[in-house]
């Protein structure tokens, strides 16, 4: 059975808003392509060299540059160039000659990077070669595990707090054994009203879903997998997708709320129906099965516990997470069925 994650995504981002209830391993108790869909009336510069190619390895040799460090004195080099207003999520600004494009709603706007201030409203930079995450804690429960800790829908238990920093992962850095193939950090200046909300120029909105980090590597993991059903959405059904049970992947900023709401686990209900929770830092992952792997006894509308390998992992908008199927083992029977709508 092969599931097809590129006509999946907008299903996947509906799921993550509906299923959310409330170091780098972990167990169950315990484009990328470039960004340029813009609005219609926005204005795209080419910064820091004669086109958006030069600028775009200038970023990536600042990322690299401050990635290698400098060993003798034990701390990372400063990307050259000018300071932005814009701070990332490790508290470090960014530097004008990281940043390879700004879209803006006023065609009259023809400010460099650096000189940029909070009244400039209405645009947006991009920064290609590098994105911000924090490493998980591991710590991960599911009622299939731990059916002592739930009562439904509800944790008996304090959720956990991840209180990891934040870090700046370059283009070739490891996280939790994956490595970072292609990355695009995104802030923007919509309004003084939303700065003060906030309190971060950061954010995961942007008008597509465009690709914010790609890795290299595999992960094996456990969790929940449903096989969806037949509905107007997917009329075929079979569209895979998992609820992890374990811990083990990064964890990027959601949102920009992240600042002032900065927990990172939720509670989440399984897709497909029945009664299975997790609580986790991760409630969805989109799955491709390019090989067609054997699903054992999942079929159409089915849920069952499974043990699975993962690659090509890539975090998309608002954390939604796709990856491709490498290998699997089913650990349950049946534990959800959802009959079609169609």
């Amino acid at each position: 059975m092969r599931s097809r994650v590129t006509i999946s995504v907008f299903s996947i981002m509906i799921a993550v808003c509906s299923l959310t209830i409330g170091g780098c391993s972990g167990n169950d108790s315990e484009s990328g392509e470039n960004i340029t869909k813009s609005n219609i009336n926005n204005t795209i510069y080419d910064l820091g060299g004669s086109s958006t190619v030069e600028s775009s390895e200038s970023a990536s040799e600042n990322s690299e540059s401050s990635s290698s460090g400098n060993s003798a004195a034990n701390a990372p080099n400063v990307p050259s160039g000018e300071p932005t207003i814009f701070i990332g999520p490790d508290e470090m600004p960014i530097y004008d000659t990281e940043v390879t494009k700004i879209t803006s709603n006023d065609s009259d706007f023809n400010k460099k990077a650096s000189e940029i201030t909070a009244e400039d409203e209405g645009l947006t930079i991009f920064c290609e070669g590098f994105q911000y995450f924090k490493e998980p804690t591991g710590e991960a429960y599911s009622s299939f595990n731990n059916p002592e800790m739930f009562n439904g829908a509800e944790f008996k238990n304090e959720l956990p707090e991840n209180k990891n920093a934040w870090k700046r992962i370059n283009v070739g850095d490891e996280i939790c054994g994956l490595t970072l193939k292609s990355a695009t950090s995104t802030f923007n200046n919509y309004n003084k009203d939303n700065f003060d909300k906030y309190q971060t120029y950061y954010t995961c909105d942007v008008p597509d879903f465009s690709q914010f980090a790609e890795f290299d590597g595999s992960i094996t993991l456990t969790g929940y997998l449903n096989s969806s059903n037949r509905n107007s959405y997917e009329p075929d059904g079979g569209e895979l997708r998992l609820t992890p049970t374990e811990n083990k992947l990064p964890i990027m900023p959601a949102s920009m709320m992240y600042k002032i709401e900065p927990e990172t686990y939720m509670i989440a209900k399984s897709y497909g129906g029945g009664e299975l929770y997790t609580v986790n830092e991760i409630n969805l992952i989109g799955l491709d099965n390019p090989s067609e792997l054997d699903l054992g006894c999942i079929g159409i509308g089915d849920t069952a516990y499974v043990r699975v390998t993962i690659s090509n992992i890539k975090y998309l908008v608002a954390q939604t997470v796709t990856a491709d199927l490498v290998d699997i083992e089913v650990l349950s029977d049946v534990l959800a069925h959802e009959d079609d709508l169609i």
